[in-house]
């Protein structure tokens, strides 16, 4: 059935439903979020037309996850994860078919915010989550949808974050872990406040060895937080420093994989962050109902990859390796403002950005390992050196308005401007594969939403919005088939690419039984217009951006949490329908099914890497008031490679290899809490309990080495399916010390 049909026959349902009242005398529990990055415009979650989900710092800890990732992929309703680099702090987080990447080159369509900044960077709009400081979060909401209030590249939905203060957070802790690969990490944490003045501060150190063949993760994050307030005004300033070394060995192909679960194709895939953000905010109650809210952010990133891969090169006959650097700097200041009238709200954002980009590479050789070791000659067609300036400019507005019948209405809009400026320091404008260009995209998207709540128990909703995200510098400067790239290794002239824009339907019913038990029931659909998407080129590893027609993720999901005495429960289930809806050819070198390398795509073929079925759920067993104990499950169902866009790769055995798709999966993780004293917890996690041998994702490709392992110098290469390998069992245990609360 159409999902249009479902929807209106859901919606329809509230009708009779707002005729019955249970009157169940249980209150409740209201859960305010923010409707906007910034603070100061919160409303009851039952009156968004979404199904809005929330975390809390107490969530976060009971989860022992090493970073928000994990929590979000174990814990949030239609969320899962695709390890491509293998590194735990560098996933891709999907939710509905929307991605928010660290990886440049993956189409992104989540927005993510920490009080009011906008994590996207500028160039290529990727969030490296490993620059968020996790201890320092005391909430999260999962806002669904294309809600144009959150701005640009907020396709699938936006991710805001809120960090502690001295009045939420005072007190001081200390917490120490150890486990699997070596992983070991302190936290410490301290806050407090005096006559109006508060101040908060965190630090955390993690190391580990990897799970898979030198793949190690050392990072370093640092969060502070000053401020005063009052019975009106709150003002603070925030700074936020991270310094992270990750190696995440990426994709094996499937023959090496099943040799030695824990191999790599090539080596090293390294990557290296440095960030610094200093944020002021400020909120003040003009009066009891109107209030003034803002904030002024700078932030500096500093990347540098470094990357040992073979070289596909057919004329280098005598270097088989590729050493591959990269290096981006970026420097993001915004302004924001705004003011709420009860729930009207009117506001704007100014975004500068500038980003630096060079890349170089160094022909080499292959080690007996499959490390890369530099020749010192330099390959010269890969040379780049971009300087992207990004400029925004937004205005929005929203209200929400009461209508008979326990009914409200909200109606939103933003307009947001974006300019692009690119210039190449190697080819001047104007010649040949320069990538000198100016680009400039506006458009103003609405949103309307309308929910019922005839009960204190019962809601129903509907709701229309649309988003947009204009193509970054990165993108710009690779969209030409003409000269294609090697991500993130080179670049060439670019044609214009228009922005995409989302158009997103949604419906659902959500209530409370028995007052113990919250249950949630809903259907959506989202169609994206000129989806932007990385095609790869007829020459191996290359490839450009181009606008795709059509495609749609739509589905239904649904919910129910609650308390059943000292347990407490819940589940979610996510049906998710992602196609394309437009006919279009791409390259299909590595798929059986190509007519010269290309294939066909088709409306109704599967989008790679999502999952029809997406099932999680958990049981927290409070044993006895010192003593708690926690598992979950996740289930994933199977999604087709990258590289089978038309779902059709058939393998022989002989030229193809693989079945171009993954399997699904279900992974069960076991936790324990045993609080010793008042002030001394000692904490125990397991992930994996079943040992499982799980693939997270897939590609089709070219693979170079032949069932030995050898490296194929000359003749025909074979195509293979690359696999992401989940984590194998893995456990730790920590201990956390608390004093001052």
């Amino acid at each position: 059935m159409p999902i249009i049909i479902v929807i209106a026959i859901l919606w329809a349902a509230l009708i009779p439903a707002a005729k019955a009242d249970p009157a169940d005398p249980a209150l409740p529990t209201v859960v305010v979020v923010a409707t906007t990055p910034l603070a100061g415009a919160e409303l009851d979650r039952n009156r968004i037309a979404a199904p809005v989900q929330t975390a809390t710092a107490e969530d976060l800890d009971r989860s022992h996850a090493a970073d928000l990732t994990a929590y979000m992929n174990r814990a949030m309703g239609g969320v899962y994860v695709n390890d491509i680099q293998n590194n735990p702090l560098q996933p891709d987080v999907n939710y509905r078919g929307y991605t928010a990447s660290p990886l440049l080159g993956t189409p992104q369509g989540l927005s993510v915010y920490l009080d009011g900044v906008r994590l996207n960077q500028p160039f290529g709009d990727v969030v490296s989550w490993d620059l968020i400081p996790r201890a320092a979060i005391s909430s999260m909401t999962l806002m669904p949808g294309s809600n144009p209030l959150f701005g640009l590249n907020t396709l699938g939905g936006a991710l805001a974050l809120r960090t502690k203060d001295g009045f939420s957070n005072p007190g001081t802790s200390a917490q120490l872990s150890y486990g699997s690969d070596q992983r070991r990490s302190v936290e410490l944490e301290t806050g407090g406040n005096t006559e109006g003045l508060y101040w908060y501060a965190t630090g955390n150190k993690l190391k580990d060895d990897g799970w898979r063949d030198d793949s190690p993760t050392d990072a370093t994050q640092a969060f502070g937080k000053f401020g005063w307030r009052s019975e009106a005004t709150d003002v603070a300033l925030t700074a936020a420093y991270a310094d992270t070394d990750l190696t995440g060995n990426g994709l094996q192909e499937q023959r090496l994989l099943e040799r030695d679960y824990d191999s790599v194709y090539t080596k090293p895939d390294n990557t290296q962050n440095r960030s610094q953000l200093v944020n002021l905010t400020a909120r003040h109650s003009v009066a009891s109902n109107v209030t003034l809210s803002g904030n002024a952010y700078y932030r500096n990133i500093r990347t540098s990859t470094f990357n040992g891969d073979l070289n596909d090169d057919d004329e280098s006959e005598e270097f088989n390796g590729l050493l591959n650097r990269g290096r981006i700097s970026q420097h993001d200041a915004g302004l924001s403002a705004q003011i709420s009238v009860r729930q009207l709200i009117f506001g704007m954002a100014l975004i500068d950005s500038t980003s630096h980009f060079n890349q170089s590479s160094e022909l080499g050789f292959l080690t007996e390992d499959r490390g890369v070791v530099g020749a010192g000659e330099e390959d010269e067609d890969a040379l780049v050196d971009l300087t992207g300036n990004t400029r925004t400019r937004s205005l929005y507005v929203s209200d929400t308005l009461q209508l008979p019948g326990s009914m409200q209405l909200t109606l939103s809009g933003r307009y947001d401007h974006t300019s692009v400026e690119n210039r190449d320091a190697l080819i001047p404008g104007g010649e040949p594969g320069s990538l000198d260009g100016d680009h400039t995209f506006s458009r103003f998207n609405p949103a309307v939403g309308l929910t019922i709540s005839p009960t204190q128990n019962f809601t129903g909703y509907l709701g229309y919005v649309e988003g947009s995200r204009a193509p970054s510098a990165i993108e710009l400067g690779c969209a030409d088939p003409e000269n294609p790239c090697k991500l993130p290794n080179a670049m060439a002239g670019d044609p214009p690419l228009d922005q995409v824009i989302t158009k997103t339907v949604e419906a659902g019913v959500r209530g409370r039984l028995g007052g113990t038990f919250e249950w949630n029931a809903g259907v959506f659909s989202a169609m994206n217009h000129d989806d932007i998407m990385f095609v790869a080129d007829d020459t191996a590893g290359f490839g450009y951006f181009r606008n795709f027609g059509k495609t749609r993720r739509q589905g239904a999901e649904l919910g129910l949490s609650g308390t059943l005495g000292a347990l407490h429960v819940g589940a979610h289930y996510t049906y998710l329908d992602a196609t394309y809806r437009s006919e279009e050819e791409v390259n299909g070198e590595a798929n059986s099914s190509g007519d010269d390398e290309i294939i066909e795509i088709e409306p109704g073929d599967r989008i790679p890497l999502t999952p029809r079925h997406v099932f999680k759920s958990f049981v927290e067993w409070r044993v006895a008031p010192s003593l708690t104990l926690d598992a979950d499950m996740i289930t994933i169902a199977g999604s087709y490679a990258r590289g089978n866009e038309n779902n059709q790769h058939e393998p022989d055995g002989v030229d193809f290899l693989g079945p171009g798709r993954t399997g699904g999966y279900t992974v069960v993780n076991l936790g324990a809490d045993y609080s010793a004293t008042p002030n001394l917890k000692v904490f125990a996690q397991v992930n994996n309990l079943f040992d499982r041998e799980y693939f997270t994702a897939s590609q089709l490709g070219v693979t170079g080495f032949d069932d030995d392992g050898n490296v194929v110098s000359d003749g025909p290469r074979q195509n293979a399916t690359f696999y992401a390998p989940g984590a194998p069992r893995a456990y730790w245990v920590g201990v956390k010390y608390s004093f001052g609360r």
